[in-house]
């Protein structure tokens, strides 16, 4: 079986290497790291990964934007939003933009690893 490829757009470094090590250890390739949405859209065009992670608050462009492009490039992108942003409003705009999940930070491994695995079927 072949590995599931993954984009990890996140403006903290700290963040990037964490979700990084965390999807390796679950047997993602981490086909490459933005730091944010603008660089993301031009590594999912170059890159064509299977599941995208993105963070909601970046500099230059904001994750939801960014879910939103993306969508425009690839109607079919499985995008997993990663935010710190907790309204419900908030939540639900991103399910309603194409988002397939919504992980909050601080976030536990196991978690990551539950909807991860939603995309190995």
């Amino acid at each position: 079986m072949t590995k599931k490829r993954v984009l990890i757009v996140d403006d903290s470094n700290f963040l990037r290497i964490s979700l990084k090590k965390i999807l390796e250890d679950l047997s993602f390739e981490v086909v490459g790291m933005a730091e944010n949405g603008l660089m993301a859209i031009t590594k999912y065009k170059e890159l064509k990964p299977d599941v995208v992670l993105i963070d909601m608050i970046m500099p230059q462009m904001g994750g939801l934007d960014c879910l939103r492009l993306l969508k425009k490039v690839d109607p079919e992108v499985r995008a997993v939003m990663v935010s710190s942003v907790s309204s419900q409003e908030t939540v639900m705009t991103c399910l309603k933009e194409g988002a397939k999940h919504y992980i909050l930070k601080p976030f536990e491994e196991k978690l990551i690893k539950q909807v991860m695995e939603t995309f190995l079927k």
